[in-house]
């Protein structure tokens, strides 16, 4: 019995250090900056900084990644939604979570698991932020990864933030747009994207409620039959719409990639429209552009349309 009692006081001693957790505060030669942020990490071996995402990859294992995603959204908001019962809801289980300051921030360090294409992902979340802002860094690798696992694990509790470091987040992105053309803001990056509107508000309070969002796909597979990609993809956002057939499926082509744009009425609030764009990549992949604004807001329709086609790839 008391030589239970000694296995559970170590375990629970055990816990309590990896609540005791600390990130690193200097830089060592080996801390990489990942371009487009303030972020210092040490990646894993054979881990390079990616061509498709703010992190690291390794070029010969497409299902292990460190990526960096940033959130306009203040930190208390945005992790709130890291509790078992939201994340279940999105098909995570949540394994364990813990406090932890990263730099000035607060943050939190969380395990957890997700199936996903028939196969079982772990991910070792670091996220933090502060009343403007959230930044998450994600790492991913197969369950059944263990060494991987801890090398990743160890890579994202490398992080060094330095907060003095400006960062331009767009430079890090391999395309461009002229948000100006169209009397919009820049509000921030998030992931491969970029997020504008009017006002700066999210969300917009603007007369036309005009936004736009844009993205660039992760992986680089080729699409088939692009037109009905296009149409799909509209099941894919948080609420339903449905293309607006009166207003066509247009082929378009904006810096010599070719794609389609299409009109969207939104079913659960007819006062919404969108303007769809997407632009296919000719080593595979595709660009997507998403503006949404108030229906029959003709000038708002004409200022989403003339930003996206300032889109201008960077190589």
């Amino acid at each position: 019995m008391r030589s239970k009692m000694k296995q559970t006081i170590l375990l629970l001693w055990i816990s309590f250090i990896g609540f005791a957790q600390e990130l690193p505060t200097e830089k060592t030669d080996n801390h990489l900056l990942i371009e487009g942020t303030n972020i210092f990490m040490i990646p894993p071996v054979s881990y390079v900084s990616s061509n498709n995402f703010k992190g690291f990859q390794n070029p010969n294992d497409q299902t292990s990644m460190i990526m960096i995603l940033e959130i306009p959204g203040p930190y208390l908001e945005v992790s709130k939604g890291f509790n078992s019962e939201m994340l279940k809801t999105r098909g995570m289980e949540l394994k364990t979570k813990k406090e932890i300051k990263v730099a000035d921030f607060d943050g939190l360090l969380i395990e957890l698991d997700q199936a996903a294409n028939g196969m079982v992902f772990s991910k070792q979340i670091l996220i933090y932020g502060d009343e403007k802002s959230s930044t998450l860094i994600n790492g991913v690798y197969l369950k059944d990864s263990l060494a991987l696992g801890e090398k990743i694990k160890k890579s994202v509790l490398s992080t060094i933030v330095d907060a003095q470091l400006k960062s331009n987040p767009r430079e890090a992105l391999d395309y461009s747009l002229d948000e100006n053309v169209g009397s919009l803001q820049f509000i921030s990056v998030i992931g491969n994207g970029m997020l504008f509107n009017r006002d700066l508000k999210t969300p917009t309070e603007s007369i036309d409620k005009a936004s736009l969002i844009t993205d660039k796909s992760f992986a680089q597979v080729a699409i088939e039959n692009q037109k009905i990609f296009c149409i799909s993809r509209l099941k894919n956002y948080p609420e339903n719409y449905s293309v607006i057939t009166s207003k066509g499926i247009n082929e378009i082509e904006i810096d010599h990639l070719k794609g389609f744009a299409l009109f969207a009425k939104n079913n659960e609030n007819t006062e919404e429209e969108m303007y769809q764009v997407i632009l296919f990549d000719t080593d595979g992949g595709y660009y997507i552009f998403v503006g949404t604004y108030l229906a029959e807001s003709e000038k708002a329709v004409q200022d989403l349309s003339a930003i996206i086609k300032t889109f201008s790839r960077k190589n």
